[in-house]
């Protein structure tokens, strides 16, 4: 049983490597992928909840209220069902790493849904990284479903942020 098992996952994996176009050079320091810009989200935020300290961290929820996004093939509004479960560091007053894990849903411009979903972690200069995936249904959005995505949040006083997102794209011109 085992031995047929493997010859099926060998034949799975050997499939999937074929179906890869990319090709892996020999050299010291492959070309780095692009990033395209993608869209900003402006997001107001609906209130605070300090939930409290647990094994992880402190942890507190921040309801999104409204907010607007906008690219190049995409644009809308934020849904107020959304939020960021963030988690303070057990070490925050040492190390001031935040983690930041959001749930947001748009709404586009032509009435389709898309779910955005981000995690991340701040940096030593206060810089906040997150990556996004997205689910997405509709045919004319079912891209959003396997773009690799990276964003920037940046605060917005008093209770607004900002997030700038970027979809990788593959290096263009020779490797090396």
């Amino acid at each position: 049983m085992m031995p047929r098992l493997f010859s099926k996952f060998l034949f799975f994996f050997m499939f999937l490597a074929g179906m890869c176009t990319t090709t892996v050079a020999a050299h010291k320091y492959p070309k780095p992928p692009s990033l395209a810009f993608l869209y900003q989200v402006n997001i107001t935020a609906g209130g605070f909840y300090n939930i409290g300290p647990g094994p992880k961290g402190r942890r507190a929820v921040i309801p999104i209220a409204n907010g607007t996004f906008a690219g190049p093939q995409l644009k809308g509004t934020v849904l107020p069902v959304g939020g960021d479960w963030a988690l303070a560091d057990a070490n925050y007053l040492v190390n001031g790493t935040l983690f930041p894990d959001v749930r947001q849903t748009f709404l586009t411009d032509d009435g389709e849904y898309i779910q955005v979903f981000e995690t991340g972690a701040s940096q030593s200069d206060g810089t906040v990284f997150v990556r996004l995936t997205y689910e997405a249904s509709s045919l004319k959005y079912y891209w959003l479903n396997a773009v690799v995505a990276i964003g920037i949040i940046y605060q917005v006083p008093p209770n607004s942020i900002t997030i700038d997102t970027w979809q990788m794209v593959p290096p263009s011109g020779p490797t090396k």
